[in-house]
């Protein structure tokens, strides 16, 4: 086979191709269903969580469907396999599921499912290029002109080079199909398929079946360009009757069919039964907090390294402007009173219990205060090199040392629920941390990367005469934790608890677990020792 290079793309080391069109796909994707719900009339919040709810699914369903067999078994220990690998099957699945469980609890009908078919092909357009420029998903060896060739270091030149396709010192991959473009090509080919029949008036759920058909039976096709070694799904060879193809296309042809029978099935029936208009939801507050408030469960509850920093920061900004639009409606209904502190601090509180500032808050001694703080450390931890991406296995984890800096501003709610019950406090409030955290490989000589870190932590705090309890999530990057000996993963949502016991005006004892200003060297953002922290506050109250 030829050397020459006939498409020579850039190299992706030190590059962030793969993470940034993953994330850009996400936006142009929710920017699309954002516009799609405004002209179906939907209500923004209840199609906000809907939104969430199926990203987070899909996701999941991304890395769900492509782990290996072995893998499972890591699951059940709560540790989650060092893997990058993703399939958008998965993907599809794990959105089919969400729809399932919530459209009927939300109060959509089947139409909703064609609402995300077209911004779903713009998406897979975006994440076809970063596949293409990173080398994940890439074809087989090609003599053909319209072949792609990769430098070294990407994804194609190692898996050829494992495989002894490659002499030494090659300064390029060996041509291969350019399956990423093929796929780009079948998801632009069908938004406009979906695009040019959009007055047509044919029954819920057509335009998604006809997307779905459209793209699986071009993933069927694609397949046999394809090099099995990019394929984290059915990668095996299986021959029936004499056909020889993947495990994974014998899966897709059948179900290709299925979908593109349903939706002629569904369309022809149209000649002679007249479609069902589409009825839009009525917006829900409670029931939209009460989805939101099982998402976090779920997020907590995930092992960890299920969802990377640009996963989450993208369900949680649609989370957060559910809960904080969810939450105004709350507290202007009939449902709870008026007289509340902060709508931000009633959001906190919904964030955690979905419960709201008691009605008599505001007139037994409520005051605020304001807590300025900061925090500064550093430590050692175990990690994968900054430009590990892709759709395939990562590099492995090497020694990489943390310094970092933190500031803090706290706002805070205070109050005497018990009028009768002088000693008794209730309080609310939200933290705002931001910091800047200087990595360094130990190992090598390699350039300091500084990130920024930001962490955002509704809390509350219930003291009574003899006791207190409290807790919070923190949100965002905001620190680590050990998994195994000196092995450390961020953790993008931490809870955090303190109890105390006893007589404050005499003597008590009182236990933290990663409490920012109320736990001993933990700051915010890497409470790793309490030897490597230090933290200053400063408060200033005032009364109402």
């Amino acid at each position: 086979m030829p050397l020459s290079p006939l498409f020579l793309l850039p190299s992706p080391e030190g590059h962030q191709y793969y993470t940034i069109c993953y994330v850009l796909a996400f936006g142009v994707q929710l920017a699309l269903l954002l516009r799609a719900g405004y002209q179906r009339g939907y209500p923004l919040q209840t199609w906000l969580v809907l939104l969430a709810a199926s990203t987070l699914a899909f996701i999941i369903g991304t890395k769900l469907i492509a782990l290996p067999t072995e893998a499972w078994s890591m699951l059940q220990h709560g540790t989650w396999p060092a893997t990058t690998a993703r399939s958008v099957l998965g993907g599809g699945l794990g959105f089919v599921a969400a729809m399932v469980v919530l459209r009927r609890w939300l109060g959509f009908s089947w139409h909703v499912a064609d609402a995300f078919a077209l911004p779903f092909c713009a998406g897979l357009v975006v994440q076809c290029v970063g596949c293409l420029l990173t080398g994940c998903c890439f074809g087989e060896p090609t003599n053909g002109s319209w072949g792609l060739t990769y430098a070294p270091g990407s994804v194609p030149y190692l898996f050829q080079q494992q495989q002894g396709l490659l002499p030494a010192g090659a300064v390029h991959s060996l041509a291969v199909y350019p399956t990423q473009l093929y796929t780009l090509l079948l998801c632009a080919g069908s938004g406009l398929v979906l695009w040019l029949t959009r007055h047509r008036q044919w029954p819920a759920g057509s335009w998604a079946l006809l997307q779905a058909g459209l793209l699986v039976l071009g993933r069927f096709v694609i397949e046999f360009w394809r090099d099995p070694a990019g394929e984290p799904v059915g990668a095996t060879v299986l021959t029936l009757g004499g056909v020889s193809m993947l495990e994974l296309q014998w899966l897709l042809l059948p179900y290709s069919m299925l979908l593109l029978s349903t939706w002629g099935f569904l369309t022809y029936r149209t000649r002679f039964v007249s479609p069902v208009p589409e009825v839009v939801p009525a917006n829900q507050p409670v029931r939209n907090l009460l989805v939101v408030v099982g998402l976090l469960i779920s997020t907590i509850m995930l092992p960890v390294g299920a969802l990377t920093f640009p996963e989450l920061m993208v369900v949680k900004t649609v989370l957060l402007a559910v809960v904080v639009l969810a939450s105004v409606s709350i507290l202007h209904g009939a449902l709870t009173t008026q007289r509340v502190g902060l709508p931000l601090a009633a959001a906190s509180v919904v964030l955690l219990f979905t419960n709201q500032v008691p009605a008599d808050s505001a007139g037994n001694g409520q005051h605020w205060s304001v807590a300025v703080g900061g925090g500064s450390g550093e430590f050692n931890r175990e990690q994968q090199p900054y430009d590990s991406e892709g759709c395939g296995n990562g590099p492995p984890v090497r020694p990489f040392q943390h310094k970092y800096k933190s500031v803090s501003v706290d706002a805070t709610s205070t109050w005497h629920p018990h009028s009768k019950l002088p000693e008794a406090e209730s309080e609310v409030g939200v933290r705002l941390t931001v910091g800047r955290d200087e990595q360094q490989a130990l190992d090598v000589s390699e350039p300091i990367k500084t990130k920024t870190l930001i962490g955002i932590n509704p809390h509350f705090m219930v003291n009574r005469r003899s006791f207190g309890l409290g807790g919070g999530l923190i949100l965002g990057q905001s620190g680590y934790y050990a998994v195994k000996g000196d092995t450390y993963k961020s953790k993008a949502i931490t809870p955090h608890f303190t109890f105390w016991l006893g007589r404050r005006d005499y003597i008590y004892v009182q236990g933290d677990l990663n409490t920012p200003n109320q736990g001993l060297g933990n700051p915010p953002l890497a409470w790793v020792s309490a030897l490597d922290s230090a933290r200053v506050d400063a408060t200033v109250c005032w009364r109402e």
